[in-house]
């Protein structure tokens, strides 16, 4: 099988092209920088097509010959001046990249989406079922947006499957992800002690279960992908068990954080401020709504690997690219940190 990859030197894409290429899968990535792929990906380089998400021409190009379809690129960027670019990109981009996978003949098609395009605070649980979500900020909005053009065409018989990976974890992050940003947070600086908790899935098995959907083929699903949830006060007792350290806690309301967050968006109005922080992540942070895995797990006959391994590989994955030093990866540092 021969699988187009969208967004491939991205954390998620990266680790699904992996995947399939260790399963002998080809792999074509729609990259924007062959160099970037290639310093990724060394020696195992897949074949690269130059080209952007929105660029009808680069599109079509990396789907010859290709039976698959991964979408998973999404521009992400918390600076207001941003705001269009990021909805029309990831609108814009997801239309031109499914609609051409379509046109094709291609049938088997993932697109990526997330927690964000299903997050509604007064749900009980959220599952492949759950209405398309309510997010005020670009990039949530421009989620929901895809959200309902794909459940469009998943209606009219489209193959396509839909995943929702939650907080993703786990080694070789080839930038630094909001995800592993609040874990460098939570070595270096203090944990927050607040109230809900927090759902976190290895990119490794967000990849597996992107396998497994394309090997099965043909099929239309939605696939919430929570992993493990965990309350916001038993996150510090697991990283000192990981690390060996003690860490600083700051306990705060969740009606605290929620101010801080809408205080950081007005900053947002008048400075660039460059921080994964506002109102509506502190909302998901103090009002976390359960994940429900069973679909996945059933389905696919499934299981997520335990969180203490995904923290502790994402630990070590910050501290051998020097995001964290070797004393604050404490008894996870690399040998050859110390």
């Amino acid at each position: 099988m021969r699988v187009m990859i969208t967004g491939g030197t991205g954390f998620v894409g990266y680790h699904s092209a992996k995947a399939l290429m260790n399963a002998g899968h080809e792999v074509c990535l729609l990259v924007r920088s062959e160099a970037k792929a290639k310093k990724l990906f060394g020696d195992d380089t897949p074949d690269c097509v130059v080209g952007d998400i929105i660029d009808e021409r680069s599109v079509a190009r990396s789907m010859d010959g290709c039976d698959a379809a991964i979408h998973s690129a999404a521009m992400v960027s918390t600076d207001r001046k941003d705001a269009d670019l990021v909805y029309n990109t990831n609108v814009d981009g997801a239309k031109l990249v499914i609609n051409t996978a379509l046109e094709q003949g291609i049938e088997s098609i993932i697109h990526v989406s997330s927690v964000t395009a299903l997050y509604d605070p007064d749900a009980k649980v959220l599952d492949g079922d759950s209405p398309p979500g309510t997010a005020k900020n670009a990039y949530g909005r421009s989620k929901v947006a895809c959200e309902k053009f794909v459940r469009g065409l998943e209606a009219e018989g489209a193959p396509i499957n839909i995943t929702y990976p939650a907080t993703v974890m786990g080694p070789e992050d080839p930038g630094l992800t909001e995800p592993h940003i609040g874990l460098q947070m939570y070595l270096t600086s203090f944990i927050p002690d607040i109230p809900s908790g927090n759902q976190y899935v290895d990119v490794r098995d967000v990849a597996e279960v992107h396998r497994r959907l394309l090997e099965r083929g043909g099929s239309s699903e939605r696939y919430t992908l929570g992993g493990h949830y965990l309350p916001w006060t038993e996150l510090q007792p697991m990283l000192e068990q990981l690390t060996g350290r003690k860490l600083r806690r700051l306990p705060a309301t969740g009606g605290i954080m929620r101010g801080l967050g809408r205080a950081i968006d007005m900053l947002k109005y008048v400075k660039t401020v460059d921080v994964p922080m506002g109102h509506e992540a502190m909302v998901y942070a103090t009002n976390w709504v359960q994940m429900d895995n069973s679909k996945v797990e059933q389905d696919l006959d499934f299981s997520f690997r335990p969180l203490e391994d995904s923290m502790t590989d994402a630990i070590q994955g910050l501290c051998k690219s020097g995001h964290i030093t070797a004393q604050q990866a404490g008894k996870l540092a690399p040998r050859e940190s110390v």
